[in-house]
């Protein structure tokens, strides 16, 4: 017997949303994962291919985040359980 969890599971992979829901999760997930002050000067805008695309709100930031980049996205994928993402675009 299923669980309630793996029927809908089954039903999203099947309507072919699943992914678009975990990439929905990735831009929800993204002020939780990188804190309030990075999520200040920052809003995930869109996930493409694999790739979250972000807007920073200046050079320092973008700078900054770029070396965090793999940190945020492991951090990103263990929220999500899934490895949705591969790449981060800051711009």
């Amino acid at each position: 017997m299923n669980t309630l969890g793996q029927a809908l599971k089954k039903l999203l992979r099947d309507l072919e949303i699943e992914n678009q829901i975990y990439q929905f999760q990735a831009i929800n997930f993204w002020p939780k994962v990188v804190g309030d002050k990075i999520a200040r000067v920052t809003k995930a805008e869109k996930v493409e291919h694999q790739v979250l695309f972000v807007k920073v709100s200046n050079d320092s930031w973008r700078n900054e985040l770029f070396y965090l980049k793999k940190e945020i996205i492991e951090k990103l994928n263990a929220s999500i359980g899934q490895k949705i993402i591969k790449d981060i675009r800051l711009y």
